[in-house]
């Protein structure tokens, strides 16, 4: 089904969701980053709220969403409503008392059935929730060819694979004469984030949620057992040239982009690669008549401590609220409803926080499975380092490149990484 023909669909559905229309013409402000096809999706998302409640919603968009919301804040007139630039950008205001709390304006039975516990956690500050999210994607997807797998006499894993299992898998792959692992983490000035994707995900399902908060919010050192074991574990892989494909210096000359190819190629020159669910588009931009399912897919990270196995690392964008009135309030509770995050399902492939969001409105295979993944969740984090300070997310990307580069060095990367986060968070 075509995803103009779902959104023609959606805008009939949501007339279904209860709305208490006050009496007059009202007009919220909205501020955000989208533009092109999400604003058109936002915009149909917001229609059949209009039609119902006489609410009218005016979406501002820019593409320095933070400085443009800092500086209406500080000058006393801020939004009713943004989409912030993450989590760091909902702490800060929450922190500073700009933020209305949420659970003064949601029907807090209804979000606690309609959310995890891990969203929930995101959202809340000091105790208390100020942030929704909507429109996420999942990362630490591992990708493979199925036909490789069938060609080479293996096993496909399932979503509740293992390290161990992956690592026997990996070990494998060397024994038919492929390379078990395709990796690229170039990216001009950001080179290395994709390292820290990996041992975000490593990090999780070793730690925890409690110990993953603690390290991004610089609380942890980096020279401790916990972050030093992680490296160590993701050594396993890119610390040997038997695992990697055409060694380091190819790992840390190829860009993100590109790095899922040997996979691809006649005959292929690796057997897995770890992404986000986005490097679906880079895959088909490359290989054109690549079907998915058929000739790529994906499952889920695996996991290593049984505790942390539905744990799953997470982007998204977060809903803040500036101001408290009967018409925002509906707004706010119609934003995180199914029935409006479903428009972002059919309309962009963004998978929606609301796990009650049928997966009928994701119209890719591999998208609806993202979303079947995130929906069993049971604990979501956010990009961790996107979530420390620029200085020290900055450190941990060159410090990948570092990593790859020479592994015995890991001892004193860390105690670099170290040295970083002491002048940073004083």
């Amino acid at each position: 089904m075509k995803r103009a023909v779902l959104i023609a669909l959606l805008a009939v559905a949501a007339v279904g969701f209860v709305f208490a229309a006050p009496s007059g013409q009202k007009t919220i402000n909205f501020l955000g980053v989208w533009g092109g096809q999400e604003a058109d999706v936002f915009l149909a998302m917001v229609k059949p709220f209009e039609e119902k409640t006489g609410i009218k919603v005016e979406l501002e968009s820019t593409r320095d969403l933070d400085a443009v919301i800092t500086t209406r804040v500080e000058a006393g007139n801020p939004p009713d409503i943004a989409a912030l630039p993450g989590p760091g950008k909902l702490v800060e205001l929450a922190q500073s008392g700009k933020l209305v709390e949420l659970s003064k304006i949601l029907d807090m039975k209804e979000f606690d059935k309609n959310y995890s516990s891990g969203w929930k956690s995101l959202g809340t500050v000091n105790g208390k929730l100020y942030g929704v999210f909507m429109k996420a994607a999942t990362k630490g997807l591992v990708w493979y060819d199925p036909v490789t797998f069938k060609e080479k006499g293996l096993t496909v894993p399932t979503n509740d694979w293992t390290w161990d299992q992956m690592m026997a898998l990996s070990k494998q792959a060397i024994s038919k004469g492929i390379a078990p692992w395709a990796i690229g983490v170039e990216s001009g000035s950001a080179s290395g984030w994709v390292g820290t994707d990996w041992l975000e995900n490593i990090f999780l399902r070793v730690n925890g949620p409690d110990k993953y908060r603690e390290w991004y919010e610089g609380k942890l050192p980096w020279t401790s057992p916990e972050v030093k074991k992680v490296w160590e574990i993701w050594g396993q892989i890119v610390a040997d040239p038997k695992m990697i494909y055409g060694g380091s210096s190819y790992v840390n000359s190829t860009n993100f982009g590109n790095a899922a190819a040997p996979l691809f190629t006649q005959p292929p020159q690796a057997l897995l690669h770890q992404q986000a669910s986005f490097i679906q588009g880079f895959i088909t931009s490359q290989f054109p008549t690549l079907k998915p399912v058929q000739d790529f897919d994906f499952v889920a990270f695996p996991s290593i401590d049984p505790r942390y196995a539905k744990a799953v690392e997470a982007a998204a964008d977060v809903i803040g609220v500036f101001r408290d009135t009967p018409e925002i309030r509906e707004f706010v509770n119609y934003l995180a409803s199914a029935e409006a995050q479903a428009f972002w399902a059919a309309g962009t492939g963004a998978l929606a926080t609301n796990r009650n969001v049928s997966l009928v409105f994701y119209s890719d295979p591999l998208i609806r499975r993202a979303a079947d993944i995130l929906n069993k969740s049971e604990i979501v984090v956010f990009d961790a380092s996107d979530m420390m300070k620029p200085e020290m997310n900055a450190a941990f990307w060159s410090a990948v490149v570092s990593y790859i580069d020479n592994p015995k060095k890991l001892d004193s990367i860390l105690a670099g990484l170290e040295k970083v986060r002491q002048e940073v968070y004083q």
